[in-house]
């Protein structure tokens, strides 16, 4: 059966490294074709911060105790430490394909019979991230949960709670590393989940040896195994006292860079296997890394152990170190602060410990074959557009290639559009998915091999009325005069919304100029497009144009041209935009005209503008409440967190403003032009040899530098504003200074802190 694995390793930490190889080797034994899932998260999802003032007063004592100890902290990961992680990992694992978006651990269901997520603190709360909880996968009985760990006592943020309390209660099998965690999951939704040795337990010490090939560390004199996380004085100075008293010289393994400034640390960086090596061969052990201490466990070395965090830490994560000591006996073992007793035994019986281990890796190989044999029993049911993949972007090409009729494009209970699939019409021929820009791989040019364009219009009419220099607006005319049809966004003031509609002459143009700051209705636009005749440019958002790409993939008469987004916000934004324009400032929002970025205001700086005839609005950006919510993205369609689209493209021409310090002081506004196919650079010589405007080639890092590159990741209180925003219970400007200000002011110095504090005191659930 092939399983795929979901768990960090790829930090150039030990324990990480050694669990995940541990996982790999414990699956093949149980003769399963295991691979590691090649995921590496670029943050982790956002949450509101706490703004108490007895956290503000931690955060301001522990920015502090950070300026003031110069070099302590810093993590000593050279490059040479990162290339023997590397390698110890391509040793030891296979590996899936990269995954950089959840379409792409959504495309790894039709390859793998389970999935199973685990060790490590992959469910810490100060870390979540959904995707380390399975999320992905769309069948419950294929979702194991082997040994993650919480890593603290409880789970403080009220968002991440309801968040873990939805994702647990769906995995087929539930098992945590400690009897900690699984009080939470129980507290949390009310299920028994069974607590399981962590994989490096699972393989004895001997196993260890003969599977890693560790040789013990020979050096010349007995030494003293120094692997502290933490750096706390009080337990440098135990330790140097334990050396003392054992007469072993300490070899410290270097975790911080201020590490290295110690005589007694090791010189030049070591992998998992050296890590191995020095721990077999160490004489005594002193550690506060969970990890550390199970490989004395292992390898029957006597330690110390310390826990790394204080009492009161926010961060604290003990529990990890408290639960491994309790179930293996050696709680004898731990240093507790201000003890009389220096040092634990210089030597350990660990017999009944390992008896103890014994017993529950038995429990716990129990556990992942009962888990496995039912994962390997658990049918996937239905197959089509929405069964197969979670994101939608509404761009229609599922609605429009159906032939049956079973797919339709509506609102759904966030406020976008999405396919909705009628299951009982479906035949599941597949073609939905096969049309679908977020099904199976993209069609990508990568953004190096792309040329990049500045342009501006030589009209200062044509530049006030576009959004930068002009350059959608020319390049629709200069094909209108070759025979297209232009497919574009219009703001229809009459339905107060967004639309694609096809143009064909200059003053169908003019409807289209202008930035829309919210999701078109694109879903009619296939079915118009597919009985032309002519000739077509279509321009729209990367995924709509890679759904559209899709459906038309033998047709060589369609030019395709996107748009840089950084994402579309729920329709109720905007809906609660107009109610405030309403309230607060008159306007009849049944028929005023928006304009989401005024021009006449200037271009680097962003001016919304709305007009009913008789009344008008403009406001900064950085002043106007629909803005600061769309610029702080905590509302956008969930696919725009998972955008394939963000550097490489499947348009001929992607368009943007040009950002960046090079047109800095431009007040009309430039336009970045890229070509990514020889059909769109043949459309850019035409437009510079036009005589329209100024047309400059400039270096493609000038767009990977300065346009967003990397996605957005869905915060953890995602539902819950959405909710507040459907739901009409909260106006615009409270609903900005409870999920907006937050965000914007996590910069703000010690004092502000407070002053903002005070202020969000106010602000009513």
């Amino acid at each position: 059966m092939k399983v795929a694995v979901m768990t960090w390793y790829h930090y150039a930490n030990y324990g990480t490294a050694l669990q995940a190889a541990a996982m790999m080797k414990i699956l093949e034994d149980l003769g399963h074709d295991p691979y590691m899932i090649r995921y590496r998260p670029s943050s982790y999802h956002r949450s509101l911060p706490d703004y108490s003032l007895s956290a503000l007063a931690k955060r301001a004592f522990r920015r502090f105790d950070r300026q003031s100890s110069g070099k302590a902290g810093k993590a000593y990961i050279p490059e040479e430490k990162a290339a023997l992680f590397e390698r110890f990992c391509n040793e030891h694992m296979q590996f899936t394909e990269a995954c950089r978006t959840k379409t792409d651990l959504e495309n790894l269901n039709a390859s793998f019979d389970a999935f199973v997520c685990g060790s490590d603190q992959i469910w810490s709360p100060l870390v979540f991230n959904p995707r380390y909880f399975l999320d992905f996968v769309k069948v419950s009985g294929k979702k194991i949960a082997y040994a993650p760990s919480i890593g603290t006592y409880r789970v403080k943020d009220p968002y991440v709670r309801e968040e873990m309390r939805r994702l647990n209660a769906s995995f087929g099998s539930l098992s945590v590393r400690e009897k900690d965690g699984e009080k939470i999951i129980r507290e949390l939704c009310g299920r028994e989940a069974q607590t399981v040795l962590d994989p490096t337990l699972m393989l004895t010490g001997e196993a260890w040896r003969q599977r890693f090939h560790v040789e013990k560390s020979r050096r010349e004199k007995p030494y003293l195994l120094v692997y502290m996380l933490g750096e706390n004085e009080e337990h440098q100075r135990v330790i140097q006292e334990t050396a003392r008293l054992l007469q072993l010289q300490i070899l410290r393994i270097p975790v911080h860079e201020k590490d290295l400034e110690e005589p007694d640390c090791l010189r030049g960086p070591a992998g998992p296997d050296a890590f191995l090596s020095y721990m077999d061969g160490a004489s005594y052990v002193c550690t506060d890394s969970l990890h550390g201490m199970i490989f004395c466990h292992l390898f029957h070395r006597p330690f110390t152990a310390f826990e790394r965090f204080g009492k009161h830490d926010s961060r604290n994560q003990n529990s990890r170190v408290r639960n491994l000591l309790a179930v293996t006996g050696m709680e004898d073992r731990l240093y507790r602060s201000g003890s009389q007793k220096q040092i634990a035994s210089a030597k350990a019986d660990f017999s009944a410990a390992d008896e103890k281990l014994a017993l529950m890796r038995e429990a716990s190989y129990a556990y992942l074959r009962q888990a496995l044999d039912q994962a390997e029993k658990a049918s996937s049911g239905m197959h089509h557009v929405m069964a197969d993949n979670s994101l939608c972007c509404g761009c229609g090409s599922c609605q429009e290639v159906c032939p049956v009729h079973a797919v339709k494009i509506v609102l759904n209970q966030d406020g976008f559009r999405q396919a909705e699939v009628d299951e009982s019409r479906c035949i599941q021929c597949g073609r939905c998915t096969d049309v679908c820009p977020f099904c199976g791989q993209t069609k990508n040019v990568p953004a190096q091999s792309a040329s990049l364009f500045a342009y501006q219009s030589s009209s200062q009419d044509e530049l006030k009325r576009s959004s930068s220099g002009g350059a959608a607006y020319h390049i629709a005319r200069l094909l209108l005069t070759e025979g297209y049809v232009i497919g574009g966004c219009r703001f229809n003031q009459e339905k107060q919304q967004a639309e694609h509609i096809l143009v064909q002459d200059e003053e169908g143009l003019r409807l289209l100029q202008g930035s829309k700051y919210i999701q078109s209705d694109f879903a009619s636009l296939p079915a118009q497009l597919k009985e032309l005749s002519s000739p077509a440019a279509v321009f729209g958002t990367p995924c709509q144009i890679a759904g559209m790409k899709r459906l038309f993939k033998d047709r060589q008469d369609i030019v395709y041209i996107d748009l840089v987004c950084h994402g579309v916000p729920t329709a109720f934004l905007f809906e609660k935009y107009r109610e405030y324009l309403h309230k607060t400032y008159g306007l009849d929002t049944e028929r005023m005209n928006m304009s989401f970025r005024y021009k006449e205001m200037g271009w680097s700086s962003i001016h919304l503008h709305a007009d009913d005839g008789q009344r008008e609005y403009c406001c900064p950006g950085k002043e106007d409440p629909f803005f600061r919510m769309f610029e702080v993205g905590s509302c956008y369609n969930r696919a725009c967190y998972e955008c394939r689209w963000r550097k490489d493209a499947e348009s001929d021409i992607r368009l943007a403003d040009y950002w960046g310090p090079r047109f800095k002081d431009d007040k009309a506004g430039v336009s970045m032009v890229i070509g990514f196919s020889e059909k769109g650079r043949a459309i850019i010589r035409k437009l510079a040899e036009s005589g329209w405007g100024r047309m400059e080639e400039e270096p493609i890092e000038d767009y990977l530098l300065y346009q967003q590159s990397e996605n957005l990741l869905e915060p953890v209180f995602y539902d819950a504003l959405i909710r507040q925003l459907r739901e009409g219970t909260h106006d615009l400007p409270a609903l900005v200074e409870k999920y907006v200000l937050p965000l914007e002011n996590r910069q703000l110095s010690s004092f502000a802190h407070i002053v903002y504090a005070m202020k969000m005191m106010r602000v009513k659930e």
